[in-house]
């Protein structure tokens, strides 16, 4: 049981990471088609990640198990939260429902947004947006449950009444069964260790949200959320890719034609981007204006 709660736990995280990146992904993917001004876009979607960075924060805050009271998750890395207005932070710092409060503010700016065009898209597509919006809430909710519902008492006070009770029988069983002490003895250890390792193994496993060696990384799994969202802003990452037209037609053979087996062939991320690199080089070295001043006129000793 343990071992299942471990691993409910640590699918339920990342699932509430992809549903929520998802949702942030088609929102700002929905502003490429429209016609609203750019710095309507540029606000809304700057607003977004910095929103959805705060959600995936607090989420990891909520389900922190941390004996010792202190919320390390309000260290954790956000993306430029200064920028976010002072009667907002103020609100957020006071409510005690941190997740669900900005839960309803992406839900209100993203209406907001489309009200004003910013997004555009059909109805039914942009529905899917709160859709996943929405799974990341019920994932965060199911990790939640972990974090707080423990173990019922009686059965984790059975379990180690149980194993004192072998503790305390297991050697008198055993000096019935071997005549040698002294293996008698080693028989008894190994039992005995193995039985109480598997018990102290289940207790370290059943939460797997707080800080120790074995538990989720908060820390790392914030920071890939944030290099994600930022992802979404890079001009490189909103051109879409074309198809390299004249490449194609290069390697279609006059004998051939379309079905050339060329086009077909494998080829691997390294061999691809080893050849871009080469190309590069060669044409920094063909062109005069690309290198040094210094080099190409150095100065008389």
């Amino acid at each position: 049981q343990a071992y299942t709660r471990f691993w409910e736990g640590c699918t339920s995280t990342q699932r509430m990471r992809a549903n929520w990146f998802q949702a942030c992904s088609s929102l700002i993917s929905f502003c490429k088609s429209s016609k609203a001004r750019e710095e309507d876009k540029w606000e809304f979607q700057h607003c977004a990640i910095r929103l959805f960075s705060m959600l995936h924060a607090l989420a990891l805050m909520e389900i922190e198990d941390n004996q010792e009271g202190e919320q390390l998750a309000l260290d954790y890395p956000l993306i430029d939260v200064d920028s976010i207005d002072e009667v907002s932070l103020c609100t957020l710092k006071e409510t005690h429902c941190k997740v669900e409060l900005v839960f309803q503010w992406l839900q209100q700016l993203a209406m907001e947004n489309i009200e004003k065009q910013v997004i555009s898209a059909p109805p039914p597509i942009i529905s899917r947006a709160f859709q996943e919006l929405t799974n990341g809430m019920i994932q965060f909710h199911d990790a939640l449950r972990i974090s707080t519902t423990p173990f019922p008492f009686p059965y984790a006070q059975s379990c180690d009444w149980i194993l004192l009770l072998h503790a305390f029988v297991a050697p008198i069983v055993m000096c019935q069964w071997v005549s040698i002490p002294w293996l008698a003895c080693i028989f008894t250890f190994l039992q005995v260790f193995m039985l109480w390792c598997l018990n102290y193994i289940a207790v370290e496993l059943q939460n797997p949200f707080g800080n120790d060696a074995n538990d989720l990384d908060g820390v790392g799994m914030q920071r890939e959320m944030n290099n994600q969202l930022l992802l979404l802003l890079l001009p490189s990452t909103r051109r879409t890719p074309q198809l390299d037209v004249e490449a194609i037609h290069r390697k279609l053979s006059p004998e051939g034609g379309r079905h050339s087996t060329q086009i077909h062939r494998a080829s691997s991320f390294n061999s691809v981007w080893s050849s871009i690199a080469a190309k590069s080089q060669n044409s920094d070295l063909a062109d005069p204006s690309s290198l040094d001043p210094e080099v190409l006129d150095p100065e008389p000793a």
